[in-house]
């Protein structure tokens, strides 16, 4: 499972509609106690590079607070990344471009799992 919050500019602001998107991975996670989610912050590069590793991670942490505070889920069960600027969808200049850039996703276990592509050579 992956989900996608965005935020506006220079905010770490959890908005009720991101709530609700958040809600069923939330659940989820009180269902399957041994679960867990990575939480990975984003930001545009309209910042400097502290500013956007500082202003991501208060977004992760924004979603992380929000699932363990309203779900009762433990913090630990939550992993946080601040990607800063490092990771962009889109490399466009217009507001809606980095409207994209200004994200928080939301990665289930099973998604990294799925990901990875095991080989059946041995690499050396």
């Amino acid at each position: 499972m992956r989900q996608t919050i965005y935020f506006e500019k220079d905010s770490y602001a959890l908005e009720s509609d991101n709530q609700r998107i958040l809600d069923p991975i939330a659940i989820r996670l009180r269902q399957h106690p041994d679960s867990y989610v990575i939480v990975i912050g984003h930001s545009d590069d309209s910042g400097t590079e502290e500013e956007n590793i500082v202003l991501s991670y208060e977004r992760a942490f924004s979603v992380a607070i929000y699932i363990a505070s309203v779900f009762g889920v433990e913090e630990e069960r939550i992993q946080l990344v601040a990607a800063g600027e490092s990771d962009p969808v889109t490399a466009g200049n217009t507001e809606k471009e980095r409207q994209q850039n200004r994200r928080v996703e939301v990665l289930a276990p099973q998604v990294i799992v799925r990901t990875l592509s095991p080989t059946s050579e041995p690499a050396f």
